[in-house]
């Protein structure tokens, strides 16, 4: 799992992910569908180039990923790999530029009409697999603004996409007919925010990308992403990772090992690696509140930011008399050093509603975060929300 590089997307609209029952030619993982041509843009996502497909509607589709448009630039913005805690991100509310966790360890989902019986017993299956390998929780969609929708996209084969992280309610993952839990464990893997694990800044340390195998117009999907945030180690049995015959064009790999064999199919399930990374990203008692009740400060045992550190997803610092928690892009304040118990910052808070006016001051919650409404008319986001 750990972190990695985004995929972009070279011809054709469907990418079939999964290998047994699927209605791909080759014995890959994924592969592009079609020989439609399609108009691709260049944009930028975490400072590096992307080429995706403007499906019209203020998303854009990279490979199996999802693109919001706040989560894209027309040009490089200087990206800052290590952000101080406190730094004042004024946005507009829901569009904040980077990817973000969802809150509580646990995604919110809607299963829509759409979908077979079959593709909600895939996706169940699938949820299972992470609810019982990792801290991750689902919680199907009572009340909550911002959730998950599960919709069948009508293609009649193994494949899927998905949002990364949390989205307010326009989230969604689209099963194929035929998709597996294979394909499905994976997008669920976006939903949380994770991107490809082939892309990883150091993995020519371990396999090579034959690109003379790979088809015309998806060599950008093995880019690396040098601003990515590596967590653990280089994981070749990810379920974020690229089969070995991916986008082929001639039947011949488009990954291997440094020795030249081709790493095996990928399984249903959760590899050790995408354990631990998740773990440790999403660590447990996230949001069920810190300290012990006998008096512990929430900061003890917590060291202070430093700029000479690159941190990872899930760890915590402590900065000018507050506690923070890192996001993908972001610091997340949770509560002031000196209390037993990090209170959640979000009770008596309404939810954002697009049909009211707000004044400068005012308080909601979005996405499962606080944001507070500036002079500028800008929102600044306060801090993550300890329960739903």
């Amino acid at each position: 799992m750990k972190t990695k590089n985004l995929m972009n997307f070279g011809k054709a609209v469907v990418i079939c992910l999964g290998l047994l029952g699927s209605s791909c030619t080759n014995e890959s993982f994924e592969e592009v569908r079609g020989t439609q041509e399609i108009e691709l843009v260049k944009k930028f996502f975490n400072d590096d180039i992307v080429l995706v497909q403007d499906l019209g509607d203020g998303t854009y589709l990279g490979g199996d990923i999802i693109y919001e448009s706040r989560q894209l630039t027309d040009q490089r913005i200087g990206y800052d790999a290590n952000p101080e805690p406190n730094e004042e991100l004024e946005e507009r509310l829901g569009f904040y530029r980077g990817v973000q966790k969802w809150p509580n360890n646990t995604i919110i989902y809607v299963f829509d009409s759409s979908l077979t019986s079959n593709q909600r017993q895939v996706s169940l299956n699938s949820m299972q697999e992470w609810t019982s390998k990792t801290n991750i929780k689902f919680k199907e969609r009572t009340t909550e603004n911002y959730y998950v929708t599960i919709r069948n996209n009508g293609n009649n084969c193994n494949c899927a996409s998905a949002n990364l992280g949390v989205n307010g309610n326009r989230g969604r993952i689209n099963m194929g007919v035929k998709t597996s839990e294979v394909v499905m464990i994976h997008e669920i893997g976006h939903t949380l925010g994770y991107i490809h694990e082939q892309t990883r800044s150091d993995r020519d340390n371990h396999v090579r990308i034959l690109f003379e195998n790979i088809q015309n117009g998806a060599e950008s999907q093995f880019r690396k992403n040098d601003n990515s945030v590596n967590i653990g180690e280089f994981d070749i049995k990810s379920t974020m990772m690229y089969g070995a015959y991916t986008f082929s064009k001639n039947g011949q790999p488009t990954i291997v090992q440094l020795d030249g064999t081709t790493h095996p199919r990928r399984r249903p399930e959760l590899s050790a690696g995408d354990i631990a990374g998740t773990n440790q990203i999403y660590p447990a008692g996230d949001g069920d509140g810190d300290g012990d009740g006998n008096g512990t400060d929430i900061c003890d045992g917590v060291d202070e930011w430093s700029r000479n550190i690159r941190y990872n997803v899930g760890d915590r610092v402590t900065y000018q008399g507050s506690l923070y928690e890192r996001d993908y892009y972001r610091w997340n304040r949770l509560g002031e050093c000196g209390d037993t118990q990090i209170s959640d910052i979000c009770d008596g808070v309404e939810a954002y509603s697009g049909n009211r006016n707000y004044a400068a001051g005012d308080l909601v919650t979005y996405n499962g975060y606080l944001y507070k409404k500036l002079e500028n008319g800008g929102w600044s986001n306060q801090g993550r929300c300890q329960s739903n």
